[in-house]
């Protein structure tokens, strides 16, 4: 109520009650209530009135909540008005007016609730069940749109005559009304009692208080006894339809109790029968007055419709419409939006504003509802005057019966005559029949319908019918009164009473019972009044004023007066009586009589028992088809708009619909149960009805969780169709046709594992909980059915009780021939991808079979084809040659199925499928093939590619659709393949052709057939990729599932026990570790969107029984395999005769009908692939076959490689350290002890790696792929020595290594008894300054007798032993063992080649480097054969020549780049020259020291004990402790050295993270060079500079030659020692050289070489290469020759990455981050990659290259080319002869060089050769 309306009633109230208090007798006060209370009253109606009428003449949410507020304040204004009315003794009142105003103000009715919520929640019911009234839509009508109530169903019920149509319009009607709101009618009930109780004046329900209104205690004993007066009159009626409407619809639709099938009675409610009128009408040859032609003739509009009633009001002195009646009144249906087409006259209580609201449409009929509701209109009129109370019928009855008075006068043909609407009056007895039947199936047909519907109610209300038997109860009044039955059985779900506007709208009916019988009273009395004699059903009163006034007079009392004052004021009677009724049809009484003899005119009062009659089953069948047609196909539209569009709002509009076609479904279960079907004699009904009723989870009776089930299955195809995987590559790929191309194409094992993980995680990881409650609420629907379980349910398609077993024992049949095929695929992926990616157990990883599930293997056809040079069938390139497109692979396989006489695709087909992945939206690509269940439209939805693959596809797709067209006539039940299988097997029989050679060769898509066993073989290994491959797996996955069903697989072990069937029946296994939290199913698309999968294993075997039999029928003669029926229409016959049946035949009977046989059988099948299977057992031997069915495991071989690995790495981290610390306390501590100690740890190890490389053996990874597995493996099996089987032997070794190392490490050069040197420092320091001849001699032999001489029986037995260890693993001996690590065939001829390259460099520098020592030494001290004496080059063993620099100095007088003496100046100690290193490296972004570093290196020599002080850094393995062993002096060559072994500890940090097995060099030569590389830089006067150890200097050409001949007589120099020192080496170990000849072979390699000869004479007494630190501790050496020329390419590569430019050779990379990274990027590799990736990664190179040290050098090459111009270059490969005896007279030398003639005749040679070349240069310049 609004603030006004509440204030001012208030105010009225409180007066009343402060001025008069309780019990007000004054009736003056009670008339001004009176007159207050009207005053009010009509604002609130009006308010009431605008606010029903907005919401009926437009139904929103809104207008019903303004609707039902309006409603609630017109009942607390009534129940205020009641109240106060109640404090007047209105009883005592004498004026009768005024006590019947306080009754009708007391009356208040249901406003009474006393609560408030109650009451706005009647009102908010009420509301919403008229609002599912007039929203009903029926949608299932064939040929028809959507069609309201208004006009469309009226329309259809009135003018259809097809006996099922109007059956299904009957029933969707109440499935569209009354079932919708029968829980709200029962709420409405409740509440509406308790409103009347409320009311408390004793009424015990509210059909008590609606009787009530009748003012009279035997109103319903009046009822009973006018319905038993009209009752014969009726009965003859009812017989003569029922006969007339046999001979239209056929006897056989009328049930034997005598009831007519509502439906047919041309109404929605059979509660008027007119619209049949012309199916009984009497005299069909007579004029009829229907007049609907003539008004549509006339082109009348609904306007003058009305008009043409206002006038007939007129014309009896009544009253015009109000201006507003034309102008607010709904007279047309609106177009945009919803109302309320009942038929209903409004007054808005405000003596001015009436209207009517109707849906007219141009009709007879709704021209007498017009003159009916313009009644209802003239009524409110001319009681307007009174007051609200009396504003009303006298009787509700009265109300609806004065329209129907003027419909008495406006039917006759008189009337209709006078206005225009009958051509001619013509009224003989016969027209007269004919207009008396059509006004009895108005009348007389209404009466028993207006009789029962309050009937029912008033039961309802008095709790006699209760919700459970609503609808029983009210067909059996219907069956009982109107002898009339439902057309198909009615259950408790329906409420048909709620199809009826009245009910849901709450208006009283029985009025209409009223108005029907007193009408005729009343036109009885106003013909009399217009003075008509004759027949009462020829009275017209059109324009009779006394007719008019007599009628005005009784209007305007209103309800002013009991009703039947008022019907004596009209008729002179004060009771209903049907006098007047049965005289107006007495005719047609007489007639109908005559008619219907002597028959009975009584039908049953009970209704016919339907669930026996074969006719109602077919009825139902019938409609169930309508319906199903309609609902299937909706369903269809919205999943193919899902599917082909993912959104959350068609995801929304899919679930929606799939709830409605389960409520749909279980309807029809529910209906379905009412028949005794299984009875029934017809097995084809039988099998419809059983059909029908296996309902699956459709039958889940709780609405939640059937849509919960539903919105699972739908959010799982969703997570489904939206996965996208991100690959690792930063590729975002979804499963079409991105991961599909990768599975198929990719050779990958990694990125295939990546895809096949992720596509797992983002499908079925996402579901899995989804899953399991999919699982319980879909038992829990077929459990409703009678079945276990879900599975049970599915297995129920097939028709056979042993259908799971049968099948286990096909699969069995056939496995012989999977395990062959697996085996050989099995080996070929093994050769492909290493055996690596496969388990021990036989099974073969699911992810390398070509596809995302491993369900068909075609796609690595390519990498497992048996003959590769024979002809393959995949004509994928030839399609794309061709410009296929994807409408042309439709059109193609569309020209197939025309070749066999099938029928072509519709234009529908190729207008609506999705042939292509659409842009621009998320799809569901997997190929499906489309029926939307209208007999036309059929679709295909594909991704498709241009395939071979997808155009099989696509044949297999169109035979689905050939299925559909093929069955589309059958009822809708049988519209499916005679078994699930049965429709898979079409499309691919099809497929069994279109895949042959022969077929392609026809269609051109192949050029030419080569027909051998070759091609035979590799065609048929392509089909059983695909045919064979598949039959496990499309047999376990719903073995998986009726598991799970079944609950033999619980939740807990979902994924194990998938895995369990995939490892046991496909023998795959997944390719990383599977748990519970994975869930593998649901990456299948069939498991999320709950598609049975058992149909793909029948159907592959179904077809080879298809294929064999249509073969046969196409006369097709030789190998099935070779069959193609294109072209056969005696095959296309066969098939069409087995298509037609769809599942209305066992599946049996179809098998039959093709191939004769009743049973699946896989001989066919046997039968096609037996060439291929009989090879395959040629190939495989009986150890290859099969797997472990019981082991299931991800873990491949590699994986057990792997573990073994880490488990290695553990213990070999342990073993190593052990062994590198025993060699460190040996080597900073020569002693017995430390030596025996290294011995045993030595054993220790090589036990260890023995035991490990034995180990390693159980692994095939000779077979490995994995290059990194592969180069791990043999780096553990290439134990070297460690190999010696006998432990003595390893002592031995390890004794003889430790002697030699203990002889070197103990050397001392004695010049004289007080004076021995050790090598470092004292010896390097005499050999690095002294230039006396003598000494050096002294010193250079003294070390060799101390060390080499003395080891040489050693090295014998180390040889031995050394290629006795090696032999053991393969290699001829230790110099191949050590070359392996090269990893190169080719290794010893590519570094002899680079040698080579530097050759001319090397003979430049030695030349100029002679000429200078000669002017120092004297030439008589040089041999004639161009050697150098190798004591003079500044070092023991002539390997690098910078101690001689001062000698050979090119410019003596620039400035010295030597900076020993600053390093000494500045007080430099060791310590502090490593921290100058370790800067450098820190200033790269590489790695500090670790502090372990600074508290263990040895890096002085220590005082007191023995040493090796050769420089060496050392890694223990523990990935925390480095260390360098140094005995540093102060120097600028000790710097470098420095710098270059912490680049062998920066190399060890960096790659500490790799196994320890990778913690090496990518070669021995790379660890080298990183030391070397950073040397380039530190070595520089640029750098030195930048470090403040060098002063400013000139930075100019002569600078420039001396830094590069500094740096060649280092790194130039050694070159050829390099090279030569392992070339000595590998000719000992390989037998080439042997022990008597160990020295001269050293010197012969030497003196060829390096141009350098012994100062003295050499014999094999002695042994010097033992001399040399890396051949006593058996360090193998080619490694610096190649390190000493990768530097330079590291060199260039990381100038480079720090933006130098300029000469190569003054490049310093020193605080380059990018350097720095560049070269981080390479050391973490450690060996984990071949030495040619590492050298790619930094200098994108993948080979040794001498072309940047060239660059380097290139500066001084040209100056020594230059300075050498007149010297003789070279020398004798051959050395020179030693003569013993003495060429120095004096005996100032230890020995004299002399030379023998042939010496000298050979170096004559040279020097002749030296001269000419020189004289040629001349000539040249």
């Amino acid at each position: 109520m609004d603030s006004k309306i509440r204030l001012l009633f208030s105010v009225l109230c409180i007066s009343f009650v402060i001025i008069f208090g309780q019990n007000i007798t004054d009736i003056e006060n009670a008339k001004d209530f009176l007159e207050e209370y009207n005053r009010q009253a009509e604002i609130i109606l009006v308010k009431a009135s605008e606010a029903a009428w907005k919401y009926n003449t437009n139904i929103t949410d809104h207008n019903l909540n303004m609707s039902v507020q309006a409603d609630l304040q017109e009942a607390e204004f009534a129940k205020q008005a009641a109240l106060n009315a109640s404090r007047f003794a209105w009883r005592n009142f004498t004026d009768d007016n005024i006590r019947r105003q306080f009754q009708k103000i007391l009356d208040i009715g249901t406003d009474a609730l006393k609560n408030k919520t109650k009451l706005a929640r009647l009102s908010q019911v009420t509301a919403e069940m008229k609002g599912i009234y007039s929203k009903g839509q029926v949608c299932e009508i064939p040929g028809e749109s959507c069609l309201e109530l208004e006009p469309g169903l009226t329309r259809l019920l009135s003018t259809n005559r097809d006996y099922n149509i109007l059956a299904l319009a009957w029933k969707k009607w109440r499935d569209e009304s009354g079932r919708k709101m029968k829980k709200l009618y029962t709420e409405f009930v409740s509440l509406m009692n308790e409103g009347i109780r409320d009311l408390g004046i004793g009424f015990r329900d509210a059909g008590e208080y609606y009787r009530s209104w009748y003012e009279s205690k035997d109103f319903e004993k009046d009822l009973q006894d006018l319905l038993e007066q009209v009752k014969p009159l009726y009965n003859q009626l009812h017989y003569y339809v029922r006969k007339k409407l046999g001979k239209v619809y056929g006897s056989n639709k009328f049930p034997s109790t005598g009831h007519i099938p509502a439906h047919l009675l041309g109404n929605m409610w059979s509660q008027t029968w007119n619209n049949v009128y012309e199916l009984v009408k009497p005299y069909k040859s007579n004029i009829s007055v229907d007049v609907t032609p003539t008004l549509k003739a006339k082109n009348y509009t609904v306007n003058q419709m009305f008009k043409t009633a206002e006038d007939f009001f007129l014309s009896l002195n009544l009253s015009r419409m109000p201006d507003s009646f034309w102008k607010n009144s709904m007279l047309e249906k609106p177009d945009d939006r919803q109302v309320v087409c009942h038929a209903s006259a409004w007054d808005f209580g405000n003596q001015r504003d009436f209207r009517i609201k109707m849906c007219t449409d141009i009709t007879m009929e709704d021209l007498i509802t017009v003159h009916h509701e313009m009644g209802h209109i003239q009524y409110y009129l001319q009681y307007k005057g009174q007051p609200e109370v009396f504003r009303g019928g006298a009787n509700p009855g009265f109300h609806e019966a004065i329209g129907d008075v003027m419909a008495l006068s406006v039917s006759t043909p008189t009337h209709l005559h006078k206005i225009g609407l009958l051509e001619q009056e013509v009224f003989d007895n016969e027209t007269e029949i004919n207009y008396l039947m059509n006004q009895a199936l108005d009348k007389i047909a209404f009466l028993p319908f207006g009789y029962l519907i309050d009937q029912w109610r008033w039961s309802v209300y008095k709790g006699n019918i209760t919700p459970n038997n609503y609808t029983k109860s009210w067909w059996e009044l219907r069956c009982k009164y109107q002898g009339i039955s439902p057309p198909v059985p009615r259950t408790e779900d329906d409420f048909d009473p709620g199809s009826k506007y009245h009910v849901p709208a709450n208006t009283p009916y029985i009025r209409y019972f009223v108005s029907f019988i007193i009408q005729f009273q009343f036109h009885k009395a106003l013909c009399q009044a217009a003075n008509f004699t004759g027949p009462l059903h020829l009275c017209d009163i059109y324009n009779s004023t006394q007719a008019g006034n007599k009628l005005k007079e009784v209007l305007q009392m209103g309800s002013s007066k009991p009703w039947p004052e008022v019907m004596r004021k009209m008729t002179g009677q004060d009771k209903m009586n049907a006098s007047a009724i049965i005289e107006y049809f007495s005719p047609l009484i007489q007639w109908l009589k005559n008619q219907n003899g002597n028959n009975g005119t009584q039908w049953s009062e009970e209704c016919p028992k339907m669930e026996n009659d074969p006719e109602v089953a077919r009825t139902w069948l019938d409609l169930y088809d309508m319906e199903a047609t309609y609902v299937f196909q909706r369903q269809a539209e919205a999943d193919w708009s899902y599917e082909t569009n993912i959104t959350d709002y068609n995801q929304a509009v899919s679930v929606n619909t799939s709830l409605e076609g389960s409520r749909f479904q279980k309807k029809m279960y529910k209906e379905a149960a009412t028949f005794n079907w299984k009875n029934l004699m017809d097995v084809s009904m039988r099998r419809r009805f059983e059909k029908i009723t296996n309902i699956g989870t459709s039958a889940l009776e709780d609405e939640d969780q059937l849509k919960a089930l539903s919105t699972g299955v739908s959010n799982m195809t969703s997570i489904y169709g939206k996965a996208k995987v991100r690959m690792s590559n930063g590729e975002t790929l979804e499963l079409e046709p991105g991961l599909t191309r990768l599975m198929s194409d990719s050779r990958n094992a990694s990125q295939l594992a990546e895809a096949w993980k992720k596509w797992r995680d983002e499908t079925g990881a996402k579901m899995r909980q989804m899953y399991e409650k999919f699982v319980t609420l879909s038992n829990k629907g077929v459990q409703q059915l009678g079945y276990k379980d879900t599975g049970e349910y599915w297995r129920s398609s097939y028709e056979q009780g042993d259908f799971e077993e049968s099948m286990e024992k096909a699969y069995n049949g056939l496995k012989p021939l999977y395990q062959y095929l697996h085996a050989y695929v099995r080996k070929r992926l093994i050769q492909e991808y290493g055996s690596e990616h496969f388990p021990r157990t036989g099974h073969i990883p699911a992810h390398l079979l070509g596809n995302m599930w491993a369900q068909e293997w075609n796609n690595i056809y390519k990498i497992t084809i048996p003959f590769k040079n024979k002809q393959t069938v995949d004509v994928t390139e030839t399609m794309k040659k061709q410009n296929f497109t994807a409408n042309r692979m439709f059109h193609e396989a569309d020209e197939f199925y025309i070749s066999l006489g099938l029928e072509k695709m519709r234009d529908e087909f190729w207008n609506k499928s999705m042939l292509e992945k659409p842009e621009g939206r998320e799809v569901v690509c997997h190929a499906s093939a489309w029926d939307f269940y209208n007999r036309k439209d059929f679709r295909i939805k594909m991704c498709t590619d241009i395939t071979m693959e997808d155009l099989t596809t696509i044949h297999h797709e169109m035979g689905h659709i050939q299925y559909f067209m093929e069955y589309r006539n059958q009822p809708m039940p049988f519209r499916d393949g005679a078994n699930p299988g049965f429709h898979e097997a079409i499309g691919d029989v099809m497929a069994l052709s279109v895949a042959t050679p022969s077929h392609l060769l026809k269609i051109r898509l192949l050029d030419k057939v080569t027909d051998d066993l070759d091609s035979d073989i590799n065609f048929l290994f392509n089909m059983a990729l695909e045919k064979i491959a598949f039959l496990p797996f499309g047999l376990l996955i719903d073995k998986w599932r009726w598991d799970v069903f079944s609950g033999k697989t619980t939740p807990a072990s979902y994924n194990a026990d998938w895995w369990k069937l995939r490892c046991k029946y496909q023998g795959v296994s997944p390719p990383v570790s599977r748990s519970e939290a994975d869930f593998d199913p649901g990456a299948k698309f069939h498991v999320p969107s709950n598609y049975p999968y058992i149909r793909y294993f029948v159907a592959r075997i179904a077809q080879f029984q298809f294929h064999k039999a249509l073969c046969q029928a196409a006369g097709q003669t030789g190998p099935l395999h070779k069959c193609d029926i294109y072209n056969s229409k005696e095959a296309g016959r066969l098939l069409r005769s087995m298509l037609s049946l769809g599942s209305s035949k066992p599946w049996p009977d179809a098998m039959e009908k093709i191939t004769g046989q009743r049973n699946l059988d896989a001989s066919a099948l046997v039968e096609y692939f037996k060439p291929l299977q009989d090879w395959l057992k040629k190939q495989i031997n009986e150890t290859e076959l099969g797997w472990e069915e019981g082991n299931c495991t991800h873990v491949t071989h590699g994986d057990e490689a792997r573990a073994w690995l880490r488990q290695y790495d553990q213990e070999a981290g342990v073993a190593f350290n052990k062994q590198v610390e025993a060699d460190w306390r040996y080597s900073t501590n020569i002693t017995d002890e430390t030596q025996n100690n290294r011995t045993k740890a030595d054993i220790e190890q090589s036990a260890f790696q023995k035991k490990k490389a034995n180990e390693a053996q159980q692994f095939d990874w000779k077979n490995f792929k994995d290059e990194y597995l592969r180069r791990t493996f043999f780096l553990i099996t290439n134990i070297g020595v460690s190999a010696l089987k006998d432990v003595n032997q390893i002592k031995e070794l390890s004794d003889v290594k430790s002697n030699m190392e203990s002889i070197y490490g103990k050397g001392r050069v004695c010049l004289s008894s007080a004076k021995c040197l050790s090598l470092e420092p004292d010896v390097y320091d005499l050999l690095a300054h002294s230039r006396n001849y003598t000494t050096l001699s002294l010193v250079w032999k003294g070390w060799r007798d101390q060390t080499g001489k003395k080891m040489r029986e050693n090295y014998k037995q180390y040889v031995k032993l050394s290629n006795q260890a090696v032999r053991e693993l393969g290699y001829q001996d230790t110099g191949e063992y050590w070359r392996s690590s090269y990893e190169s065939e080719t290794f010893q001829t590519d570094i002899e080649r680079l040698l080579q390259q530097l050759q001319p460099l090397y003979q430049n520098l030695h030349t100029y480097v002679r000429r200078e020592l000669m002017a120092i030494y004297g030439n008589d001290k040089f041999p004639a054969s161009g050697h150098i004496p190798a004591h003079l080059l500044g070092n023991m063993w002539a390997q690098s020549w910078n101690n001689i620099y001062d000698i050979v100095v090119p410019f003596k007088n620039k400035q010295s780049i030597d900076i020993t003496a600053t390093l000494q100046e500045k007080g430099f100690n060791a310590r502090m020259m490593f921290r100058t290193a370790e800067e450098f490296f820190t200033s790269l972004g590489l790695e500090p020291m670790p502090q372990n570093f600074w508290d263990n290196s040895m890096i002085v020599r220590p005082e007191g004990r023995e040493v090796v002080c050769h420089a060496s850094a050392w890694d223990f393995y523990n990935a925390r402790d480095y260390r360098i062993r140094m005995c540093t002096v102060v120097s600028m060559e000790s710097l470098i050295v420095i710098h270059h072994e912490m680049g062998h500890i920066q190399y060890f940090l960096q790659y500490r993270n790799q196994s320890v097995v990778h913690r090496g060099g990518a070669n021995p030569g790379f660890h080298e060079a990183v030391g070397d590389v950073i040397s380039l830089s530190v070595s520089t006067p640029k750098h030195l500079r930048k470090i403040g150890l060098l002063d400013e200097g000139p930075d100019d050409e002569e600078n420039d030659i001396n830094f590069l001949m500094k740096m060649a007589l280092e790194k130039i120099a050694f070159l050829p020692f390099g090279y030569l020192i392992d070339q000595w080496r590998w000719s000992v170990f390989s037998g080439e050289t042997s022990d008597k000849d160990y020295n001269k072979k050293w010197w012969d390699l030497r003196c060829k070489y390096q141009g350098v000869s012994p100062p003295l004479k050499r014999t094999e007494e002695d042994f010097d290469p033992g001399a040399k630190y890396h051949v006593a501790a058996d360090y193998p050496y080619i490694r610096y020759f190649v390190s000493y020329v990768i530097q330079f390419q590291f060199h260039k590569a990381l100038c480079k990455a720090a933006n130098q430019t300029g000469p190569l050779h003054k490049c310093d990379i020193y605080r380059s981050r990018k350097a720095g990274k560049l070269l981080s990027d390479m050391l973490k590799l450690g060996s984990s990659k071949s030495w040619p990736e590492a050298m790619e990664i930094m200098t994108g190179q993948r080979s040794m290259d001498v072309q940047p040290l060239l660059e380097y050098f290139d500066p001084l090459i040209k100056w020594l080319k230059q300075e050498n111009y007149r010297e003789r270059p070279g020398w004798t490969e051959a050395c020179p002869v030693i003569d013993d005896s003495p060429c120095d007279p004096d005996q100032t030398q230890p020995k004299k060089i002399c030379t023998t003639n042939g010496s000298r005749s050979r170096y004559k040679d040279v020097y002749h050769f030296s001269v000419i070349f020189v004289i040629v240069l001349l000539v040249m310049a």
